[in-house]
């Protein structure tokens, strides 16, 4: 499979680009996708991404804002890496494809991606979408597939009042993808695309006003 050919994709994508949650929506939910790309509904904001963003924050930043101590030993304790929150940017067939990664080392070839929630396992690691068009990127970048791939998973569980908190327990998972993982990944790319683009094309109305 070619990494140079460029097929005759037109771009009428919304964002003139394909980013891993927009092929994430797409492929979940065409409609949602619709109301969040072209008319601009403004996704509402989970406690879990809310964690999530402030530890990203405090990985960032080398500290908690609130000073958590359960915050502050995951900044300590998790893997760092040379580049955090690292956009890369690659070309599949005329497809602009972007991604953020939590974390890259291009001397290692190594991405590290960081998780909160109640639960994440070995099998959810290795299905990982996210991880896979992350792998695509670096193997459409720089010839060859990333050496390692880890997601780092600090659990969180909620109170009796329904908060968010992290428990203190930590796992870091590896996982690989392999040559077979990124020809499948490539036609869910062009899928998406195609029908992001056809989209595009019917609301192009809509945009401009």
């Amino acid at each position: 499979m070619s990494r140079t050919n460029k097929a005759t994709y037109s771009n009428t994508s919304p964002r003139g680009y394909l980013s891993w949650s927009q092929l994430n929506m797409w492929e979940k939910d065409p409609n949602l996708y619709y109301q969040v790309y072209i008319e601009g509904l403004d996704q509402f904001r989970t406690k879990y991404l809310e964690l999530g963003k402030r530890m990203a924050t405090g990985l960032e930043n080398g500290f908690d804002e609130e000073r958590d101590p359960l915050f502050e030993m995951l900044i300590v304790f998790l893997p760092s890496y040379p580049k955090r929150e690292f956009d890369m940017k690659a070309e599949f067939e005329g497809i602009p494809l972007v991604g953020k990664l939590d974390g890259w080392n291009e001397k290692t070839m190594t991405i590290g991606e960081y998780k909160t929630g109640k639960n994440w396992t070995q099998g959810m690691v290795n299905q990982s979408g996210q991880l896979t068009f992350y792998s695509f990127l670096v193997w459409l970048k720089y010839g060859k597939l990333p050496q390692h791939i880890f997601l780092h998973w600090a659990r969180t569980d909620e109170d009796l009042e329904g908060n968010l908190k992290l428990t203190g327990e930590m796992k870091t998972f590896a996982t690989e993808r392999t040559m077979k993982d990124i020809i499948l990944f490539s036609k869910r790319i062009k899928n998406a695309w195609l029908g992001i683009c056809d989209l595009g094309k019917f609301a192009e109305p809509i945009i401009r006003q």
